[in-house]
């Protein structure tokens, strides 16, 4: 079985605030990386930043699921990853603010699973964990 990504994060923000940054392009393009999402179901979006070795610097996505404002999944592949992972969160709301659960999965094979899945989960701790909170404290 592939191994993934999970992460859950409170901020102390309603869900509506939340699910906006996680759910808008300009949002995203602030806290994660350009992109031209849409919240769409099948819409093909694209993330770029700066390409590394073995990377063009281009994540190509597509959106699979949402149920505003609690969840929303999209496809995730770029560099290493030759087959689509899925990234998904999923908000819950709390009486102080708002629990966001964090979920990126699908890692094949060796490379995949284990140095692919360290790069992005140290990433993905720093966008959730910092970079996102930057985007809620503005």
């Amino acid at each position: 079985m592939a191994k993934e990504i999970n992460l859950e994060r409170f901020y102390p923000y309603p869900i509506e605030k939340v699910w906006n940054a996680i759910a808008t392009s300009e949002a995203l393009g602030d806290w994660l990386m350009p992109n031209d999402f849409k919240l769409e179901i099948g819409y093909e979006f694209t993330f770029k930043t700066k390409p590394q070795p073995g990377f063009d610097g281009v994540v190509k996505c597509t959106v699979i699921d949402f149920v505003v404002p609690t969840r929303l999944s999209y496809t995730w592949q770029g560099g290493p990853l030759k087959k689509p992972t899925t990234v998904s969160f999923e908000l819950k709301s709390k009486a102080n603010g708002t629990v966001l659960s964090f979920k990126h999965s699908g890692f094949e094979g060796f490379i995949n699973q284990y140095i692919v899945r360290f790069i992005l989960g140290s990433g993905w701790k720093d966008l959730l964990f910092k970079k996102i909170k930057l985007y809620l404290d503005k």
